[in-house]
């Protein structure tokens, strides 16, 4: 059983750098789950994607959401977020820096300036931002002892094999 993470921990989780999966309703009533990168500023999480995406149709037609994000490694926390989205205009400088937060600042720099005209046209981005109802934060680390800890701190470098 995971441990609770405190709303201070929460809050530096989400200031992370961390692949999210983003859950939308379909018409039909069934969930639509999407990896994004995101960034949290100002209690919000904000996302960059194609205006034409389908969690951008299903927000419009059903603004609930969900995010998860967790560590890729174990011994494994994370937060799940609950609320509502809402669809916004494209705000460069937004993304600009969450291309610096996940790709570093030069390759975070050039990401977005080396897209083609054509590109940008046929692909337009906009902004989803999702202003969380609930946020529920769980860490199994406690519980992992030092020996599994070390184990697993090795694992990451040997091959997949072992």
């Amino acid at each position: 059983m995971p441990h609770p993470l405190p709303d201070s921990q929460v809050e530096r989780f989400l200031h992370g750098r961390h692949i999210a999966v983003v859950t939308t309703i379909n018409a039909s009533g069934t969930p639509l789950q999407t990896p994004v990168w995101y960034l949290y500023e100002d209690g919000r999480i904000y996302i960059r994607t194609n205006s034409l995406s389908g969690k951008v149709r299903n927000i419009r037609r059903d603004p609930r959401v969900s995010l998860c994000v967790q560590d890729e490694y174990p011994p494994y926390r994370g937060v799940t977020v609950t609320g509502t989205a809402e669809v916004q205009a494209f705000q460069p400088e937004l993304s600009s820096r969450m291309s610096r937060n996940y790709l570093g600042a030069i390759a975070g720099f050039f990401y977005m300036r080396l897209r083609t005209r054509q590109q940008i046209e046929d692909d337009p981005d906009t902004i989803v931002v999702i202003t969380p109802k609930r946020k529920r934060g769980w860490d199994y680390r406690p519980q992992t002892p030092l020996v599994g800890r070390v184990w697993l701190a090795i694992k990451r470098i040997l091959p997949p094999a072992l």
